[in-house]
């Protein structure tokens, strides 16, 4: 089956539109857990579940979750992408 010349463009026009809106909200990539005390007072651990995102301009990580186990710090998820885009768009103020 071959595709006319026009349909192949509008196809890889939606192939780089796609990846770059992906690129832009985040692309969940992987997550770690990390032990942690509040202090050498207080010796009993937490978890801490960190989450890495791909963006246009590198690997992002961000702390999602605290738990008292490793096992619920395990089952907390990532979202798969952010909630905020890196490149925001920019408003008109409404003022005169």
């Amino acid at each position: 089956m071959r595709l006319p010349p026009t349909r192949w463009a509008l196809l890889g026009l939606a192939v780089v539109l796609s990846a770059a809106y992906f690129l832009n909200r985040g692309v969940s990539v992987g997550s770690r857990i990390e032990t942690a005390r509040l202090s050498d007072d207080y010796p009993v651990p937490f978890y801490k579940k960190h989450c890495r995102y791909l963006f246009f301009n590198g690997i992002h990580q961000v702390w999602t979750a605290s738990e008292s186990t490793s096992e619920e710090a395990e089952k907390s998820s990532c979202a798969s992408l952010k909630s905020e885009p890196v490149i925001h768009r920019r408003r008109k103020s409404s003022e005169p």
